[in-house]
């Protein structure tokens, strides 16, 4: 009567069972990656959305010499919502001639927080008409 030989078997077990672990580990790591490019994604978009806020009130301070106490923005940038605040520092003359100076702060949110998708940026700005 021959021997059976079982090793062979429960070494390929082994090998698949390593085999399927490691394909695990790599999908993990793939799914990892490309929640870290949407939110770099995202936050750039945050970033430019608190940047359009600024250049919004910027715009209001030199046309129309004003600067509102709170704006809420909301703009078409992917649902960002925007909220830009304008304070007025203090007022200086040169050259015979009255200015004012401004702080804007804009702010740019995306989703609410604690969301896996949620992303914030604020911008301040010192201005002058």
């Amino acid at each position: 009567m021959m021997k059976q030989q079982g090793i062979t078997l429960i070494g390929a077990i082994f090998v698949l069972i390593i085999v399927s672990l490691l394909g695990q580990y790599l999908i993990n790591i793939a799914a990892i990656s490309r929640q870290n490019t949407i939110l770099a994604l995202q936050s750039a978009r945050a970033s430019q959305a608190a940047n359009a806020g600024i250049e919004w009130a910027v715009s209001q301070i030199i046309n129309g010499n004003n600067c509102a106490a709170s704006t809420t923005l909301t703009l078409a940038i992917n649902n960002f919502v925007t909220t830009v605040s304008c304070t007025q520092l203090g007022t200086y003359e040169e050259d015979s001639e009255n200015s004012s100076v401004y702080r804007i702060t804009s702010q740019s949110k995306y989703g609410s927080y604690g969301q896996i998708d949620y992303v914030s940026r604020q911008i301040q700005a010192i201005v002058h008409d």
